[in-house]
């Protein structure tokens, strides 16, 4: 009997480090579960900073400005949390690579342009690495192109494509959409466009979850009289 197919839509931003652990425990939970299931994963954009300069904004100021003086204190421990977090899961936060909070838009055209390539995964892993690894700008276009071209996307398609309009109102669209089916928050979860799987949660929530959703179906009879789609009867 054929696996089932269980459709994931993964809501995310780039400037979400809850999001890059949400999305390594979801594959975590995938991995223990491929064997009953067959998966469509496929990223969806969620700006958590929309307004942010394209050039960035210092990162201590962000956070006084929307949180005030106690939102530093908060910065602290969140990424103290996050650290160790991200160890448990075989993932590096340095979050002292980076003193800036930058604008996400082009990150996730490109995302929406690997959708084409069926290279969604490999880029928007990347995209997490380069900014909570390494501290990157992912804003800029070069630093785009290079993990764009590194991940299978061809070099003439990403020549010009932050020169151009292609992807954006693709981008807005889906962002919309995203809003309108009342997402307020990220890292979430849509499984086969009905369930919905709000924060980063543990693996062994996502196992028992994918197990409820779509549970495996067991033959105990095949020889009964069917009528098959076309009226073959």
């Amino acid at each position: 009997m054929d696996k089932q197919q269980i459709k994931i839509d993964i809501i995310s931003d780039i400037n979400c480090p809850w999001c890059y652990l949400g999305e390594a425990r979801l594959q975590k939970a995938i991995a223990q579960t491929q064997d009953k299931y067959d998966f469509e994963v496929s990223f969806k954009p969620y700006e958590l900073n929309p307004s942010a300069p394209q050039q960035g904004e210092n990162k201590r100021e962000y956070f006084v400005r929307n949180y005030g003086p106690a939102g530093l204190s908060r910065l602290a421990e969140s990424s103290r949390n996050l650290v160790e977090a991200g160890q448990a899961e075989g993932l590096v936060f340095d979050f002292d690579k980076s003193t800036e909070v930058h604008n996400t838009f082009n990150g996730h055209r490109l995302i929406w342009l690997a959708g084409k390539y069926k290279l969604q995964l490999p880029v928007a892993k990347a995209l997490f690495v380069a900014n909570f690894t390494n501290g990157e700008n992912i804003n800029d276009p070069a630093v785009l192109t290079r993990i764009g071209a590194e991940h299978g996307i061809p070099a003439e398609k990403l020549s010009q494509f932050f020169n151009s309009e292609e992807g954006k109102d693709e981008v807005k669209t889906l962002e919309q959409e995203a809003q309108q089916a009342g997402i307020s928050g990220v890292p979430a979860f849509i499984i086969n466009d009905r369930y919905l799987i709000s924060g980063a949660q543990p693996t062994e929530t996502f196992v028992n979850v994918l197990q409820q959703v779509a549970p495996v179906y067991k033959t105990i009879a095949t020889d009964g009289a069917t009528c098959e789609v076309g009226g073959n009867c």
